[in-house]
């Protein structure tokens, strides 16, 4: 339904527009027609055969009317700002450890999700924001990955040396079995850049272990698991 300049419509009609029925239209009218008057002028008259019932004379149409924002959208859209924020900071990420910087945001905590909650909504806005499977807004790309370690004091990743990153491959290496495109998927679901059934459909479960077991050696080795972490580039920024 669209609403036409110059035309006047029922309560029951206004409804109908906004997609609520008579009891929500009851606790949101105010709200709903503050909204509208962002996209229309229009003015609120008595029924001229009925005082008791109430008419909306459309005078101008301002722009092309957008219903508001639902919970979830404004949630999402919330998410989308902090992550921006953390990124233009630091571009050296993961979506878990933007979680962990993120929870601590008084407009985050004002939301009263839960650690996992935090995380899945971070995980898959930073996945619709930068390339993924879904379909989002597309905020930026992924421009390389680093080998890393993480500093969970500060919440940030400290680039691998040289040396430990080539034994790290040597060690995987050591398993002639093991593909490079099997290697790259090991290496995104660890990451969460892509998940479980992704990953399986692309590798084998001889050289998921083959990962694993090198990972860790290294552990044994450097006292910490490697990971390879995305270099986020922000569009416009």
């Amino acid at each position: 339904m669209e609403l036409i300049e110059n035309n006047i419509y029922s309560t029951t009609e206004m409804r109908k527009f906004f997609g609520v029925s008579k009891d929500s239209w009851k606790k949101q009218r105010d709200k709903l027609l503050l909204h509208l008057s962002n996209y229309y002028e229009y003015e609120r008259e008595y029924d001229k055969q009925d005082r008791r019932k109430v008419n909306y004379h459309i005078y101008k149409k301002l722009q092309d009317y957008k219903p508001p924002e639902g919970k979830r959208e404004r949630q999402n859209a919330l998410y989308c700002k902090k992550i921006i924020e953390v990124i233009k900071r630091d571009n050296l990420q993961t979506a878990m450890n933007v979680s962990r910087i993120i929870k601590d945001d008084k407009e985050i905590i004002a939301l009263n999700h839960k650690d996992g909650t935090i995380y899945e909504y971070t995980r898959v806005n930073m996945r619709n924001m930068f390339g993924g499977d879904t379909e989002g807004e597309w905020k930026g790309i992924i421009s390389e990955k680093i080998w890393c370690r993480p500093d969970f004091v500060y919440n940030r990743y400290i680039p691998l040396s040289k040396e430990s990153v080539r034994y790290f491959y040597d060690t995987i290496r050591a398993n002639k079995e093991i593909q490079k495109q099997e290697l790259e998927a090991c290496i995104d679901y660890d990451n969460n850049l892509i998940n479980k059934k992704e990953m399986e459909e692309r590798v084998r479960e001889s050289s998921l272990q083959c990962f694993l077991e090198a990972k860790r050696d290294f552990k044994l080795k450097y006292d910490c698991f490697p990971i390879k972490v995305p270099v986020y580039q922000l569009s416009g920024f």
